[in-house]
């Protein structure tokens, strides 16, 4: 399905009936690393999974645009009631700048190795994206998607290639959006920054986090634990930065426990 939002004609599927549940992707991704979640909670909510202008099959149109607005007009387009937002890593830190900016559209809130608006956790660990940068330069596509999925499919600390098929060729599937003009088409940010406002998100939060994850990750959910008001944390072992995909049946139980929660 798609739907003009904000002058871009963003893609989505929609399934099932219940209360709304609102998936945004990681920045490594589209919408589809949501598959093995479509088919779980349909059964239950009324699940959307949108691919963000620049990603998947949604177009990036040149000018400023603020991903905040687009989740809004996807919820209003859809006629839909607050919703439970679920984000992922770049789709977390979207999810908590929405918070910040619609905070009576939202019940309840997932984060999914988020990022954090405002504050540049990867600083720390330069080495971290060595490989990453140097592939960039070279301007290589397979090297640039075989980078990222070392670091973000994999995790640091594991080999390369650790995470198998069918999970790794979707990976590379979705990763690398080599056609999206980026230049032309900047993202505002909210201002004062996510970081230095966390304190104002009242919605109840789940933070889902690998153990495998990279450092940044882990320095970004030990500052939203420190000034969420409503906040908890649960770990799923032996996964990196999409444990949703390594495993979805522990990912799944934990959020709908938390989602049915009274």
């Amino acid at each position: 399905m798609e739907a003009t939002l904000n002058r871009a004609r963003i893609h989505y599927v929609r399934e099932g009936e219940g209360l709304p549940l609102v998936f945004l992707h990681a920045g490594v991704a589209d919408h589809r690393m949501w598959e093995p979640q479509l088919r779980f909670f349909s059964q239950r909510f009324d699940v959307v999974a949108a691919d963000m202008r620049g990603f998947g099959q949604s177009e990036l149109p040149a000018g400023h645009w603020f991903p905040p607005d687009d989740v809004l007009g996807l919820i209003e387009h859809l006629h839909l009631k607050p919703v439970h937002l679920v984000g992922c890593s770049m789709g977390g830190g979207i999810a908590i700048d929405f918070a910040l900016e619609h905070a009576e559209r939202i019940s309840k809130l997932v984060l999914v190795g988020p990022g954090v608006g405002g504050r540049n956790f990867g600083a720390k660990y330069p080495e971290l994206f060595a490989e990453s940068e140097a592939a960039e330069k070279s301007g290589d596509h397979r090297a640039i998607v075989e980078a990222d999925a070392h670091l973000w499919l994999d995790g640091p600390r594991r080999q390369p290639g650790y995470v198998k098929d069918p999970i790794r060729k979707l990976f590379f599937e979705m990763d690398g959006n080599f056609d999206s003009d980026w230049d032309s088409a900047p993202i505002d940010d909210i201002d004062p920054p996510a970081a230095e406002r966390l304190q104002e998100i009242s919605a109840p939060t789940l933070i889902v986090v690998g153990d495998e994850d990279a450092p940044p990750i882990f320095d970004a959910v030990d500052l939203l634990m420190e000034n969420l008001q409503h906040a908890r944390k649960a770990v799923i072992r032996d996964a990196a930065h999409l444990p949703n995909l390594e495993h979805p049946d522990e990912f799944n139980r934990i959020v709908v426990e938390f989602l049915l929660e009274g």
